[in-house]
């Protein structure tokens, strides 16, 4: 039988146990699904939600003569439940939760927690395998001393946990909690004495493919509507984001969560970052899904290169090469600003020149690709942020958007850094081009090729997937006899030196028929001797050279019959003035403001806080005077405690930057939460990163008033 059921319909029978087979795992629960759990419960009785869907429990009876059942599938569910609701039993015996009706805590107590009716020694309803089995009867006993170590058990440790959460939601009382858990939906799968459990159980968690994140978030946004609406807003909304992801839109919803909270989530997490997404700004389903559907329509333009603009097409084109999506966040956050606010194809193409260079300029320099997620994930709101700070001054701002986005570039340090002149003409000669990851160099290569020339070939590097087009030596990896005569007696040197560099490497339709053939074959071209196997009968076909190169790559070759190191510094030259010439250093003609006070954000990694003096901070939309950095955490962690308590337990039972119990290096929050205190700013401004990632909030929310740097004086950053 399989029906969509309310759990305390499902505990509904007074004589049966719930056995987990003891060749089940053990409890496996963490305290992030635990708290996750606990804030969906909340919600249910906060918004009076009818229902919430919980899962499927598959169980089998346990025997003909008795009502137990064997729990197959579902396990950890009906574990967790039974820990929670032993934990608010417990803490309304000990005060810490109220509870204004005596015999309805009996009532739950009978149901959830015994099978009173049932023969037999057991009376507690619940079985877990042996040792989950000793650690969860340990707790009936409401005495900590006779509980096994959490360190030793999920059980007890998971108690603890929501006992501590219980005790700090004062504003959910024992009834409020129950009947949340009473609108949790399960679908009951009991099977009879025929059915074959481990099949029942292989066929659930084995065959079949799991759903994607974007599966789950559009269940989610459908399944709450009537039948009607259901169908409205698939076909009006939903079926057309899936076609403008290409049928995937689930790295689409990822940075749909970037551009509206500035946090890229992971993957793994997707589903339930989009739910809180969703319940913090209570849009409507209509509103959400059209929203969404207009970021859609933008993420296929960035993506296929289809704006309607022949110029910008391909410039996204261009873009989309690369292979990496890190830029889309920005691309559509961008591109619906410059739709609101009319902004000019012209400037348009421009900031995607910008972007285009940021990255050529990287690759070449070798900076790593991972630091442009969190670049790209705030870049538009940085660009705001200054547009916001003329509006409040009432300074006209004179220079385009684009002249901000390179202002906010060029202040970049460390891994955000934009690679100067300097740098590019310093690393452009050494770079192991070849080596680089395919779509880069294909990149690359396509527009070292192409230039910016208006006869540019568009099937460069499509020809070079196919291998129609390959990337080809010079100068062979493997050296003949030969090479080495025309290279002279440092020929070993000059092929380490300069083998898989921009000078040694070109375009060609004939790599595998030039193979490590001398210089002057390779040059002149020559007629190739071929031999069909199966008719023997032998074909000339004529090998081009380099001199009859249709590839702007081999410009230089075509006037050159020698090829030794001389050259391969000339030419070494010409593609760096090339390069220098495709993407230009950029420059910026906005002056900014004269600062009053310095506002930064708390993962501005162009801001050096070592030193700095704070004034105060503001979050929410709220400003916080305060003297000291400690003073600014301490302020902080007890403003995020207060909106997130369950988290921020949750997040000391970790015992990593939060702790749940007091230790010489930190300072209370509140109880069972300290911060550690007793270091360094940087430690600090750490210690708030860590907490906004766990919390889900972005570190921009946080702006920090500094001092300005002319008029403040260094310090001992080392603070009580």
């Amino acid at each position: 039988m399989r029906d969509a059921t309310r759990l305390d319909v499902y505990y509904n029978d007074s004589k049966a146990l719930f056995i987990i087979p003891l060749y089940q795992r053990k409890y496996a629960w963490q305290k992030k699904h635990c708290q996750r759990l606990f804030e969906d419960l909340k919600i249910v009785h906060e918004k009076n939600l009818y229902s919430h869907f919980f899962g499927s429990i598959v169980s089998v009876k346990a025997s003909e003569t008795q009502n137990d059942l064997l729990i197959i599938d579902g396990q950890q569910r009906i574990t967790t439940i039974s820990i929670l609701i032993l934990a608010a039993i417990n803490a309304v015996h000990n005060g810490d939760m109220a509870c204004d009706n005596d015999e309805f805590l009996n009532d739950v107590r009978k149901k959830y927690l015994y099978a009173p009716y049932r023969k037999g020694d057991r009376k507690i309803k619940l079985v877990p395998i042996e040792d989950d089995r000793r650690a969860y009867d340990a707790l009936f006993t409401n005495d900590e001393d006779n509980f096994v170590s959490p360190s030793e058990s999920g059980v007890t440790s998971n108690y603890l946990f929501f006992y501590d959460l219980i005790k700090s939601a004062s504003s959910i009382t024992f009834e409020d909690l129950i009947e949340a858990i009473e609108r949790l939906i399960v679908i009951d799968i009991c099977l009879d004495s025929k059915d074959n459990p481990q099949l029942i159980f292989e066929s659930l968690n084995s065959c079949g493919k799991d759903l994607e994140e974007a599966d789950k978030v559009r269940n989610y946004l459908l399944m709450s509507l009537t039948k009607e609406e259901q169908e409205e807003y698939y076909h009006t909304y939903w079926s057309k984001i899936e076609k403008y992801t290409d049928g995937e839109p689930t790295m689409f919803i990822r940075d749909y969560l970037t551009i509206n909270t500035n946090i890229t989530s992971s993957l793994d997490d997707l589903y339930f970052d989009f739910k809180k997404y969703d319940s913090d700004h209570q849009q409507s389903r209509k509103d959400l899904l059209a929203d969404m559907l207009k970021y859609a329509k933008y993420y296929k333009m960035a993506a296929k290169g289809c704006t309607g603009n022949p110029e910008i097409d391909k410039k996204f084109k261009q873009l989309a090469s690369i292979g990496s999506n890190v830029c889309m966040p920005f691309y559509l956050a961008f591109w619906n600003y410059a739709d609101e606010n009319q902004i000019s194809e012209d400037i348009r193409y421009e900031v995607l020149d910008v972007v285009e260079a940021y990255w050529a300029r990287r690759i070449i320099c070798s900076y790593p690709a991972n630091a442009l997620l969190k670049i790209f994930a705030s870049l538009h709101s940085d660009v705001l942020r200054i547009i916001k700070a003329h509006v409040k001054r009432g300074v006209e701002l004179t220079v385009s958007y684009a002249e901000l986005l390179k202002y906010i570039l060029l202040k970049k340090q460390g891994t955000g850094f934009f690679p100067t002149d300097n740098l590019v003409k310093e690393e452009f000669p050494h770079r192991q081009v070849y080596k680089i990851p395919g779509d880069y160099k294909n990149f690359l290569f396509e527009r070292m090729e192409n230039l910016n020339s208006k006869e540019y070939d568009d099937a460069i590097i499509k020809k070079m997937k196919e291998g129609k087009i390959t990337i080809e030596h010079i100068m062979p990896q493997h050296m003949s006899a030969q090479w080495k005569a025309d290279l002279g007696e440092n020929a070993m040197e000059i092929n380490e030196r300069y083998l898989h560099t921009f000078a040694n490497l070109t375009l060609s339709g004939y790599n595998l028929d030039y193979s490590n053939r001398p210089y002057n074959e390779k040059y002149n071209g020559y007629i190739l001797k071929r031999t069909n196997k199966d008719t023997k009968q032998t074909s000339e076909i004529q090998v081009f050279g380099f001199k009859d190169s249709a590839f702007k790559l081999s410009n230089y070759l075509k006037n050159h019959e020698t090829f030794g190191e001389k050259e391969l510094i000339e030419r070494g030259q010409i593609l760096l003035e090339n390069f220098l010439k495709l993407w230009p250093m950029i420059t910026t003609q906005y002056v900014p403001l004269e600062k009053e006070i310095e506002l930064v954000t708390l993962d501005d990694d162009d801001v050096e806080l070592t030193g700095r003096k704070i004034l105060g901070f503001r979050y929410n939309g709220t400003r916080h005077d305060v003297d000291s950095w400690k003073e600014m955490l301490l302020g902080v962690c007890k403003i995020l405690y207060n909106e997130k308590t369950s988290d921020m337990i949750y997040l000391s039972t970790k015992e990593e930057y939060l702790h749940s119990k007091q230790k010489t290096y930190n300072t209370k929050v509140a109880d069972k939460c300290f911060v550690w205190t007793a270091n360094d700013t940087k430690s600090k401004r750490n210690t708030l990163l860590y907490i906004f990632g766990e919390l889900g909030i972005a570190p921009s929310e946080l702006e920090l008033e500094l001092k300005p740097i002319t008029e403040t004086t260094l310090y001992d950053d080392l603070e009580d």
